[in-house]
């Protein structure tokens, strides 16, 4: 089922890889380096601005980079049913992110009371990994097996949807 030839594993994880880890490093802000281009400074991690804008994003890039390159080396060493039970937890995380931060904010807007920790992507993120391994690990192999790997491409086109969803208001203005 899963493509046998390394190189096509290295890249199609890669490519995956990186729309996913560059989507949560922007959510999160986790950057890997700052840039102050007033001052001309580059700083480890993040740091709030100075005198002027902090850019971000070559931090983000960097970090995805790294992220997805290690990513792709261990998906070419990983034995093939291991592979298939990772595209059912990516879907199924990427899936289940959007399903559950949507019902919490929907439950946020529509409560009576301050619900203050439903705004939290964080919970909404904990959430969707616990259930997506829960469910990844104890399907049977049968099962993923049938899984078809286009559906992979789930993942990079929700997580190029949320970064559009989040840049929306720069467009707008």
């Amino acid at each position: 089922m899963i493509a046998t030839n390394r190189a096509a594993m290295f890249t199609i994880t890669f490519t995956v890889g990186y729309a996913v880890i560059y989507a949560i490093c922007t959510e999160f802000n986790l950057p890997l380096l700052t840039y102050h281009p007033v001052t001309g400074e580059v700083d480890f991690l993040s740091k709030p601005p100075r005198s002027g804008p902090a850019m971000y994003w070559y931090g983000w890039l960097l970090t995805a980079l790294i992220g997805a390159t290690i990513l792709a080396l261990v998906a070419t060493v990983t034995p093939e049913r291991w592979m298939q039970r990772g595209i059912t937890f990516g879907v199924l995380a990427a899936v289940g992110y959007l399903i559950v931060y949507s019902v919490a904010l929907f439950i946020y807007d529509k409560a009576t009371i301050e619900l203050e920790f439903l705004k939290s992507r964080w919970l909404s993120a904990m959430t969707a990994i616990v259930v997506a391994a829960a469910v990844s690990l104890f399907t049977p192999t049968s099962w993923n097996e049938r899984v078809w790997p286009g559906w992979v491409w789930v993942v990079p086109i929700g997580a190029m949807a949320v970064l559009g969803y989040y840049l929306t208001p720069y467009f707008t203005r």
